[in-house]
């Protein structure tokens, strides 16, 4: 016999308001990375970028919230904090790994 997961009934009058909550944290990510990758860019203003990690703090809080509207246990909540502090560092390692190889192999282009 195989092991069932038995997660806990989601009321009615709660769905609303979890499907709200999850479709804040995607906006406040696409909000998160666009500012962050078009300041980087350097297509909008380096100034700008305070308010992607602000996004980025929304969806952060978002995440957790919706994490207990579905009555994550406290290992998965956990899990999902850990994702959200790679999600931040994630456009930072992109542009940092794509500023180095320019840097090591752009000059042997030139040539």
């Amino acid at each position: 016999m195989e092991p069932v997961i038995m997660l806990p009934q989601i009321a009615a009058d709660e769905f609303l308001r979890i499907f709200v909550v999850a479709t804040l944290v995607l906006v406040f990510g696409v909000g998160y990375a666009a500012l962050i990758t078009l300041s980087k860019m350097g297509m909008i203003s380096k100034r700008v970028a305070p308010f992607g990690y602000i996004f980025w703090i929304l969806q952060a809080y978002c995440l957790y919230d919706l994490s207990v509207l579905i009555h994550s246990s406290p290992f998965t909540a956990k899990v999902l904090m850990v994702a959200m502090f790679a999600y931040f560092f994630a456009p930072h390692l992109y542009f940092y790994l794509i500023e180095q190889s320019e840097k090591r192999y752009g000059e042997s282009e030139e040539r």
